[in-house]
Formats: C-alpha cells, structure tokens, sequence
C-alpha cells in the first residue's frame, strides 16, 4: 500500500507537504529581505531641504520605496 503525501509519521514531511508555492515564495522574499537588511546597516547622511539625517541605509531605502508606493497608489484614476 502506497502512503499519500502528508500522511506519513515524520511531522517536518507533513509540513513541507502542506506548503503551497504562495508559502515558498513569501518565505524566499523574507529571507531576501533579511538578508537585504544584514547588508545594508551602514549609517547613511541624508540631507532634504533643511533637515539633516543620520540613519541605517535599509531604513532609508525602505522608506523611499513605502512613499513611491504610496504616491503610485494614489495617483492612478481607478476603472
């Protein structure tokens, strides 16, 4: 007799066997991300008008990209 997948014993086989490519993916993109972060913890100057900033390079970029998400976001008419 044949055993289905995610019915054995071993509980580690019955997890990965439940894991759907959704699943792989988000846990490929945090370890992207932790790994982006480990990188980038450099303290950057960032100078914008009269405001003058010390602060990790990861935070900075993080930053940037959650206001072009924002602006993107906002600034499209919806169908």
């Amino acid at each position: 007799m044949s055993e289905t997948p995610g019915t054995g014993t071993n509980p580690v086989v019955r997890f990965l066997s439940r894991m759907t490519v959704k699943n792989w993916i988000a846990i490929v993109g945090a370890v992207a991300v932790l790994v982006f972060i480990l990188q980038n913890r450099q303290r950057v100057r960032i100078e914008l008008l009269f405001l003058d900033l010390n602060a990790p390079l990861w935070i900075s970029l993080g930053a940037v990209l959650l206001i072009g998400w924002i602006i993107g976001r906002f600034s499209f008419r919806k169908r």
